[in-house]
């Protein structure tokens, strides 16, 4: 297994946000995390990533190929986050920085965990796989100066660079448009193929276009999972019924 989640707890304060959460992905493997707001989707694929509050306090374990990730130090971290796992966020124009130009900040990302020649090439080219047709002038812009699924295009592009082994996406399409979403999951579901995906979402039609198993997640609990189609056509919690309900339309 490429990634194994064992009885994982994260608190703020008196707050669990995710309780005793168990589950694993395999070396090539997509696995699907849906649920509400609120029900510990994300705060568990921060945690995975390191990328939690220092105020949060996390027990039980996340082993990364064999590696124990809890109480990981950061400069431990540093040197797996963006080299051999990586996270696709929501927003792009919150995590891409506003003051560089995107070639730069994929180049940048590049550098810190190789010093690989011709890196104005590999930006361009990894660029171009992600569907940019002009990269040469997206390399050279600012964020604000690229559409919406440009910049996350380009966010793509800076978490693959490195060829991680495991990519967390982490609501990646939520703020694009249908078509613009759809475009999205085309470009994911070419460049997630031979390695590790977690996916988590809202919205069970998106996750079902790229992720062959599902958990589904409710106020810090598992409270289903299984292949998606299995569990959208005959879903054993109540939750989950009503998720594909609402989901009905678009499935």
């Amino acid at each position: 297994m490429k990634l194994v989640v064992d009885e994982l707890s994260v608190r703020f304060g008196d707050t669990l946000a995710v309780d005793k959460v168990s589950f694993a992905v395999g070396e090539t493997e997509r696995l699907g995390i849906i649920g509400a707001s609120g029900s510990g989707k994300s705060v568990t694929s921060l945690a995975i990533a390191g990328l939690l509050s220092e105020t949060a306090r996390v027990s039980g374990s996340i082993k990364f190929d064999g590696q124990e990730l809890v109480g990981l130090r950061e400069r431990d971290y540093r040197r797996l986050r963006g080299n051999r796992f990586s996270m696709i966020f929501q927003e792009p124009m919150t995590a891409l920085d506003p003051t560089m130009r995107v070639g730069l900040q994929i180049a940048e990302a590049i550098a810190l965990h190789d010093r690989r020649t011709g890196k104005r090439l590999t930006v361009e080219e990894e660029l171009q796989r992600v569907g940019i047709t002009d990269p040469g002038r997206v390399a050279d812009s600012f964020p604000h100066q690229l559409s919406g699924g440009q910049r996350q295009r380009a966010m793509i592009a800076m978490a693959i660079v490195n060829k991680p082994d495991l990519v967390i996406c982490d609501e990646p399409t939520t703020a694009l448009d249908m078509v613009v979403q759809r475009n999205i999951l085309h470009v994911l579901d070419d460049v997630l193929t031979d390695r590790a995906a977690l996916f988590i979402s809202h919205d069970l039609g998106v996750v079902r276009e790229v992720c062959p198993r599902v958990i589904v997640m409710q106020e810090g609990h598992i409270v289903e999972e299984g292949p998606i189609d299995a569990v959208i056509a005959a879903p054993a919690h109540d939750y989950t019924a009503r998720l594909v309900a609402a989901a009905r339309g678009e499935l």
